[in-house]
């Protein structure tokens, strides 16, 4: 039988959730080109996302952002019954994640900004709740007067067979080292099941229930370690990091795990009993994620989920995704949530954006649920193709190109934008609007970037602003000499690291870039590494290690992180810069764009704008701030393009 598909789509408004905007300092805006969409497109948070199925298939929840809030919902799927459970707007908390525990009650997690002293970090709890709004708990974790507040109450697993409690780690008698406690989700009530042994960050579980393995750092060494039954005494497992725990097979002997083969992260299963490993899956190109795909009992794993598809081991389960496949062949097709016959389907590609699908088995129709991005239709978009590029010392990079039709076979105005992978199928909404707006983009994966095996990795360890940038420049470089780019017209434009990429795009290759727009950059990586080394934070000797192999060691690299921190080489900036970062960044603290910009002051350089977003993070979830700061890039770009 051939599968249908369906409209019921649906918007849900929602009243007395107006944002007001009065606080936003007013930009010069460019009126719009013919073809170009308005800014609000882009830069809205997406009108629909984490969507999921209750057990039994008959309820949906999802959050809804409109007017700046975001809101939990759940609706009966004959669409009649809707309850708002929680609505957030981003400045104090959100919610991150949320399950359903049983038919009738959800767990959510919210994130929450925490600040002690002078550290800005994050808090999350645990928040409980009826799919009808009633026996709302705010603060599903108690705690007794002699216990530690737990920084993060929101680590919980879900029990098979159990509707009416989790497993959940807590680290109420010592800072960072949860114990396990079975949580009832409608009391709160606890019981400790498992003492940490003073290293154990996280624990996984088998399927009946039984505390297995756990995962930690012994001083800064990594490292897993097993136990049969809870009198056993720990066996360690791995002390190598690239040895990942994916989950228990319904055999509770079998662990499925993740390690290296020919250099590449890939999938195993290990046999507990005679140590055996067995090869599963792995790329030649990449490295494989491994998330497990589960039935919708959780018992048995049916598939692994790589960046980019599932690859099924069940046959049943293979042939409903091609089902889905043939009627949806332009986008990879995610089936994100599940029952015995509903399945919930994530469906996008680089050029279409986020939809949720709803398949029904019973009378084969897909039905078209709802648009992440509504205004954003195919036919707006642009579609994106790999391309690889040789830089100086030989490597082979992978690279992004999104070309408008107006740009194919002749140079054009180009944005170049690490880093974009690994996985080139992904929509990313800063890439649409740059080509909404006549841009064409180049996403580069510069050595260092994550997917692409150990030996790519490591070749940027302590490379930032050196070889790192290099093959960016030179990505830069092949986009000229191959018609791509008019030269005269090339942006750099980043975030986080990439935002560091591009203030240093326009510190070493000046000559190359016209301009730069960079958004919470990391400008001194002395400051950066002694953030995460700091002996205050949890796992700060394992967080150190990491920061000195990958960046540097702030006393024996010290004249290297200094040569290669934007902040000391302010006076080289001579092109426009547009420079932003929100207050409550936890990742990288807005120190670093204060101190350059009073660098830059001090150097009397005046081509600059530099926005500050009072209640953003590190990911500028706050709509407004978004919507802002869209517009001062469309109006700063439009000056070079």
């Amino acid at each position: 039988m051939k599968l249908r598909r369906y409209i019921l789509l649906f918007v849900i408004g929602l009243s007395g959730c107006q944002s007001n905007l009065s606080n936003v300092a007013p930009i010069n805006v460019m009126p719009l080109k013919a073809g170009e969409l308005p800014i609000e497109f882009f830069a809205q948070m997406p009108l629909f996302e984490k969507m999921k199925l209750s057990p039994d298939g008959k309820t949906l929840a999802y959050i809804q952002n409109e007017n700046g809030k975001a809101v939990l919902i759940t609706r009966d799927l004959d669409g009649l019954i809707s309850h708002k459970l929680l609505v957030t707007d981003y400045k104090e908390s959100f919610v991150t994640d949320y399950s359903w525990v049983n038919n009738e009650r959800l767990l959510i997690r919210i994130k929450e900004y925490l600040q002690f002293g002078d550290i800005k970090t994050y808090g999350a709890r645990l928040f409980a709740v009826n799919k009808d709004g009633s026996e709302r708990n705010d603060n599903l974790v108690k705690f007794s007067k002699n216990d530690n507040f737990s920084q993060n109450q929101d680590n919980f697993t879900l029990i098979n067979n159990d509707p009416n409690h989790v497993f959940l780690e807590l680290d109420i008698n010592h800072r960072g080292i949860p114990d396990v406690y079975k949580l009832d989700i409608y009391s709160g009530a606890k019981e400790k099941i498992a003492n940490n042994q003073g290293w154990i960050r996280a624990w996984v579980y088998d399927t009946e229930g039984k505390v297995r393995i756990g995962i930690g750092f012994k001083g800064a060494t990594y490292t897993v370690a097993h136990r049969f039954n809870s009198d056993d005494d720990w066996k360690i497992l791995s002390e190598k990091e690239s040895f990942k725990v994916l989950g228990f097979d319904e055999n509770p002997d079998i662990l499925y795990i993740t390690d290296l083969f020919n250099g590449k992260s890939a999938v195993y299963k290990l046999n507990l009993r005679t140590n055996n490993k067995e090869l599963l899956l792995a790329n030649k190109d990449y490295d494989i994620p491994g998330n497990l795909v589960r039935s919708s009992d959780r018992k048995h794993v049916i598939g692994i989920k790589t960046a980019d598809k599932i690859e099924y081991f069940d046959k049943e389960a293979k042939e409903l995704q091609n089902k889905i496949n043939k009627v949806l062949p332009d986008t990879l097709n995610i089936i994100v949530s599940n029952t015995s016959k509903k399945h919930l389907v994530y469906s996008s590609s680089a050029h279409v954006a986020p939809r949720f699908y709803l398949y029904d088995e019973s009378n084969n129709i897909l039905h078209d649920v709802a648009e992440a991005y509504p205004d954003l239709k195919k036919e707006f978009l642009t579609k994106t193709n790999t391309v690889k590029i040789r830089v100086r010392d030989g490597i082979e990079m992978e690279a992004y190109l999104t070309q408008p039709s107006n740009n194919v076979g002749k140079p054009a105005p180009v944005i170049i934008f690490p880093h974009g992978g690994p996985w080139h199928n992904v929509f990313n909404i800063w890439t649409q609007f740059f080509a909404n707006r006549g841009w064409t983009v180049l996403q580069v994966n510069f050595r260092g970037s994550y997917g692409f095996g150990e030996e790519f990795k490591s070749q940027g360890f302590k490379q930032w602003g050196l070889k790192m940038q290099d093959d960016i420049i030179d990505a830069t470089k092949w986009a000229i000499n191959n018609n791509i780019a008019d030269k005269q017209k090339i942006c750099i434009v980043g975030a986080s690291y990439s935002g560091y990429a591009a203030l240093m795009g326009l510190i070493k290759s000046p000559e190359l870039y016209q301009c730069a727009i960079s958004f919470a950059p990391v400008t001194d990586l002395t400051l950066l590494v002694d953030t995460l080394s700091d002996s205050r934070l949890v796992d700060s000797d394992a967080r150190s290690k990491m920061a000195d192999t990958r960046i540097g060691d702030s006393w024996s690299d010290s004249d290297r992180l200094k040569a290669t921190s934007p902040v000391n080489l302010t006076k080289n900036i001579t092109k426009p810069l547009l420079i932003a970062h929100g207050i409550e960044d936890r990742n990288v603290l807005i120190e670093h764009s204060r101190k350059f910009v009073s660098e830059l002051k001090d150097n009397g350089f005046k081509n600059y704008e530099y926005l500050e977003f009072e209640h953003s993070d590190h990911y500028l979830l706050v709509e407004q701030d978004r919507i802002q700061f869209f517009r001062a890039m469309d109006s700063f770009l439009k000056k070079y393009h």
